[in-house]
This record gives structure tokens, C-alpha cells and sequence, in this order.
């Protein structure tokens, strides 16, 4: 076998499944502009949105659309223990500071484009926004756009090759065995990527612990961060993704 590459046993056949060395996501243009169903139903774009676009496209930006390991390097931050991006960061530390995770639609729900446009541009120019301490505050909803919008924009954090490679020890019927090996995925991720997608789960924990009041469930979380976490626009990928929610603890929560 070919160095890079783990085999796979799922009923006495061996299936072999390449991980790249380096794989860059890059934004679809529509994927930047649809935020969720309600934003773009809802809220009309600015005057000047094209000209916002184009400046946050450039090679210049301090935060979105740059790779996992910038992402990091560039962050002396640390959630729950996990050193994270200061994006990731900022974004959590709001949503704790103003219990978001019990707030109705959080991550499902968005917020003024407006809004949203000029927390990026805040990003993408100064590196790093203390929101606990903008004045005014911006919205729960806003906050959450905005994180689902960065996750977008830069490198997967399971990349295509991973998503395979999960996809078929989703074929094995023994949940002990299938539990292991996902596990074992995971932990061959990189660094950075394990860390990221470790704190990004122990969040989503929380906001699973107040669904009654939150009205989220893991079917709709599910479906959100396959499309943002590992770019999947038609949901094929949903089904790891709620394998990775329904067994969150065995995976994350150790």
C-alpha cells in the first residue's frame, strides 16, 4: 500500500483510499453569497456588496479563505484546551458570553447581510475582532453566519479523500467496530484539523443539550455542517456528519 493511504476491511473486501498531502477548498461564488434559505430570502444585498466581495477576495485578507495551518499559526487562542482560530475563538467565546446556545434557530437562522459583511471586512483587515466588546453587540445570528461563512472559505477540514474514506466504514453493521475505526480516521486527520473539528463538536454538544429551546435537532445540524465543514452542496455527506453527532461523545468528548 502506498504511503498516505489506510485500507479498509468492510466485509472480507479491502478498499484502499488516498489522503493528499495538501487539500485546499476553494469558495464557490455562490456558496459565498448564500448564507441560509432565510438570509437570502429575506435580506436584500447592499449597493456596494460586489465592490465588498472583490476586496475580501484578495490575497490580502487576514482571516477568511486562508488554509487550516495559517488559520492556526496565525492564533494563540485556546478553547476547552484546543488551540483554534481566532475566528473559532471569537465566535464561541460571543455565543458563551450571551448563552447562544440556547437561543431558537442558532445556526440555522441569519441576520442582516449588512451586518454580516462588516464583521468579515473587520476580520479580513485588522486579523482579529474582540466581539464580546463591539459596541453594539452584534447579533447571535450574525455571529453564527459569520463563522459558518469563514469555515467556508478556506480549506476543508475533511477533505474530499476523508469524507470516502468515511463514507465506507458508515457500510459496517458492528457499531463497536465501525465507532473504532471512524475514530481512527479522525485522529489521523492532522493536527490543526482534529482540533478544529474536536472544539467545533464540543460546541455543537452544548447546543444539542438545549434543543427543546434552541428547536435544533442533529438531522438539521447534520445537514448545516456537511455544507460548511466539508463543502457539500448536495448532501451526500450528511450521513457522516451524523454519525459524528449521534456518537459525539465516543468521538469528542473524552
Amino acid at each position: 500500500m502506498s504511503e498516505g493511504s489506510r485500507e479498509i476491511v468492510l466485509d472480507g473486501h479491502n478498499s484502499q483510499v488516498l489522503r493528499s498531502s495538501s487539500s485546499t477548498g476553494h469558495l464557490d461564488k455562490l456558496a459565498l453569497l448564500l448564507d441560509s434559505p432565510e438570509e437570502s430570502e429575506t435580506t436584500q444585498l447592499p449597493d456596494d456588496y460586489q465592490a465588498k466581495t472583490s476586496d475580501i477576495s484578495e490575497p490580502r485578507s487576514k482571516c477568511f479563505g486562508l488554509t487550516i495551518k495559517e488559520s492556526s499559526q496565525m492564533s494563540n487562542f485556546y478553547y476547552n484546551g484546543l488551540k483554534v482560530p481566532i475566528m473559532m475563538y471569537r465566535c464561541f467565546t460571543y455565543l458563551d458570553q450571551e448563552t447562544g446556545y440556547d437561543k431558537v434557530g442558532i445556526f440555522r437562522l441569519s441576520s442582516v447581510k449588512s451586518e454580516i459583511n462588516k464583521l468579515e471586512e473587520m476580520f479580513n483587515s485588522l486579523g482579529d475582532v474582540d466581539l464580546i466588546n463591539l459596541n453594539p453587540k452584534p447579533s447571535i445570528h450574525a455571529v453564527t453566519t459569520l463563522f459558518k461563512r469563514w469555515l467556508r472559505s478556506g480549506e476543508r477540514i475533511l477533505n474530499e479523500e476523508d469524507c470516502t474514506q468515511l463514507k465506507l466504514l458508515l457500510q459496517l453493521s458492528n457499531v463497536s467496530i465501525r465507532i473504532r475505526e471512524f475514530d481512527s480516521v479522525l485522529r489521523a486527520l492532522p493536527l490543526e484539523n482534529y482540533q478544529i473539528l474536536k472544539c467545533l463538536f464540543i460546541y455543537l454538544d452544548k447546543v444539542l443539550e438545549y434543543r427543546d429551546q434552541n428547536k435544533n435537532s442533529i438531522e438539521s445540524l447534520a445537514m448545516l455542517f456537511s455544507a460548511n465543514v466539508s463543502y457539500d452542496p448536495t448532501g451526500k455527506h450528511v450521513p457522516i456528519f451524523t454519525e459524528l453527532l449521534v456518537n459525539r461523545k465516543f468521538y469528542f468528548l473524552d
